[in-house]
């Protein structure tokens, strides 16, 4: 079986690390696509371990610190061999090249904010209740417009999630000679009264990872 952490581009040389099931970790050259993997004898255990999580996270990490440019795989999916994953990188060969020309140079931050909720009245007509979901709306426009917006604009790309009225998370794929920039900002708009911000960082792309978005 064949489990792989990501694809790379202009990888100096392969992490000291060793892979899942302390396998020794592989650099191949599939459908025109640099590769990292490991290989195992008996297929992955269905519910996935917490060793087996922090393992792969820290070979993306360091794949991550040694590469132009790096892709990662989601934990999970095993092939067969290597012409079943070749099958599927051609599938998706033009896809994948472009994503990782789209992380090239970057890191990924994440964010989660809230901000001081509101006195909801009790809605007992369907006007109370529309004027309190618009209030809600123009609570949360608020929040992105203080923390959001800022944190973007230093951004080669950002993903943006309202959770709950008073609540976002996003996340951010931040060019390396940004990233002092984005700190500072971050710190900046967290000191922000009446809000409560957690940002994380820098981490490989996962969430700007898929083929095409």
């Amino acid at each position: 079986m064949i489990h792989v952490y990501g694809l790379v581009d202009e990888l100096a040389e392969l992490p000291p690390t060793r892979g899942l099931d302390d396998a020794p970790l592989e650099r191949r050259w599939i459908e025109g696509l640099e590769v990292v993997l490991s290989r195992a004898e008996t297929p992955p255990s269905a519910e996935v371990s917490r060793e087996a999580v922090l393992r792969h996270a820290q070979v993306v990490e360091e794949l991550m610190a040694r590469s132009g440019a790096v892709l990662p795989a989601q934990l999970g999916r095993a092939f067969r061999d290597e012409a079943e994953l070749a099958a599927a990188l051609q599938e998706q060969a033009a896809q994948l090249v472009r994503g990782l020309e789209r992380v090239r140079g970057c890191v990924e931050f994440g964010l989660r904010a809230v901000g001081e909720p509101g006195v909801e009245p009790e809605a007992t007509t369907g006007a109370e209740y529309m004027r309190a979901r618009l209030e809600q709306v123009r609570r949360q426009d608020a929040l992105v417009a203080a923390l959001h917006e800022p944190l973007a604009g230093l951004a080669r790309e950002s993903t943006l999630h309202r959770d709950a009225a008073d609540e976002v998370r996003a996340a951010y794929l931040v060019p390396r000679d940004a990233i002092s920039a984005f700190r500072e900002t971050a710190e900046r708009v967290a000191a922000s009264p009446g809000l409560t911000v957690v940002c994380t960082g820098p981490w490989p792309p996962y969430s700007f990872a898929a083929a095409e978005r």
